[in-house]
């Protein structure tokens, strides 16, 4: 089983996409933040052999972070141990479980573009010929990271190809007129 990390805020006004709030207002901008989140994550449905890990910030925003997150995912949850499943996917809020994971794996929430297929592509040969994966947005910001545990320093690390993250409402406007445009303008209509 791998391991995917995703930071996740609670999505308060004037609390999430500062760069954004400051051109669409707080309110915008976090109804936006919503928008990405549950777009990215459902661009992560089926990501087979692997469990998301929502990392919440702030640490006691774990209960209204999930009461929000999962209902807009799927309709129904069952929860089994320390995680969620519902059909494609695997959610836990910080793993107290004492599992071990194959792969630990960070990637960013507001890259929508990151996809399972992404992700498995990545990762083909992980562990044996291919030791870190690594993926940097058109300014150089991270959106995947994934090191193995056994590093072969002799192996230079698999650079993905650029996507893009949404920092402001330039961003914004890019990826609505992307191939995502209508899966980010659904999820922001149900998000009111």
């Amino acid at each position: 089983m791998r391991l995917i990390r995703l930071a996740v805020s609670e999505p308060l006004p004037g609390q999430v996409m500062p760069e954004m709030a400051t051109m669409v207002g707080p309110d915008e901008a976090a109804k936006r933040y919503r928008a990405i989140v549950v777009t990215s994550l459902r661009q992560l449905r089926w990501l087979s052999g692997s469990r998301l890990r929502i990392e919440v910030t702030p640490h006691d925003a774990y209960d209204a972070v999930k009461f929000w997150l999962l209902p807009a995912l799927a309709p129904a949850w069952q929860q089994q141990g320390t995680f969620y499943q519902a059909d494609g996917w695997q959610i836990d809020f910080g793993g107290e479980g004492d599992e071990s994971f194959v792969l630990d794996a960070r990637a960013n929430v507001l890259c929508p573009l990151l996809s399972a297929r992404w992700i498995q592509a990545g990762l083909v040969g992980f562990g044996e010929s291919v030791h870190e994966v690594i993926g940097r947005s058109v300014c150089s910001r991270e959106y995947f990271s994934a090191i193995s545990a056994v590093t072969d320093h002799g192996t230079s690390p698999r650079t993905l190809p650029p996507l893009s993250i949404i920092r402001d409402d330039r961003d914004w406007l890019e990826a609505l007129d992307g191939p995502l445009g209508p899966s980010l303008k659904r999820a922001l209509e149900e998000s009111v």
